[in-house]
């Protein structure tokens, strides 16, 4: 039988004050997930405090919520540029087209009035 765990419950990965500066503008910019004070035990919440008071921070679920957050942002800022990118090519090579198609139709009428001018002067050897 599978017990199932509350968020105080988990085992907590800890990492090192040095590795990673903390991001306040981007933990200020999202609202902190915080858990109502009677989901944790008394020990749960004393372990929170002496783990942080040894100098080494337990794994915040709002960071990874920070973390997501920001990764998705971007991602979204990213797929944003893709696709105007994209569009512009469009447009580009549909003002490329349209240009081609107006040369395409001037040299067909400079074609079809040297045409012209070729059959009438045929005629003026034949005479």
């Amino acid at each position: 039988m599978h017990r199932i765990r509350g968020p105080g419950s988990m085992t907590p990965s800890l990492i090192n004050n040095e590795t990673l500066p903390s991001n306040t503008d981007a933990a200020d910019s999202l609202p902190a997930q915080e858990y109502p004070a009677e989901t944790l035990s008394p020990e749960e919440s004393s372990n929170r405090r002496s783990k942080r008071k040894a100098g080494t921070l337990e794994q915040d679920p709002s960071d990874d919520n920070v973390t997501t957050a920001i990764k998705r942002r971007r991602n979204t800022m990213a797929a944003r540029r893709y696709r105007q990118k994209g569009r512009d090519r469009i447009a580009e090579l549909e003002y490329a087209l349209r240009d081609m198609e107006h040369e395409r139709n001037e040299l067909r009428l400079q074609l079809a009035r040297r045409e012209a001018e070729v059959a009438a002067l045929k005629e003026m050897l034949r005479r």
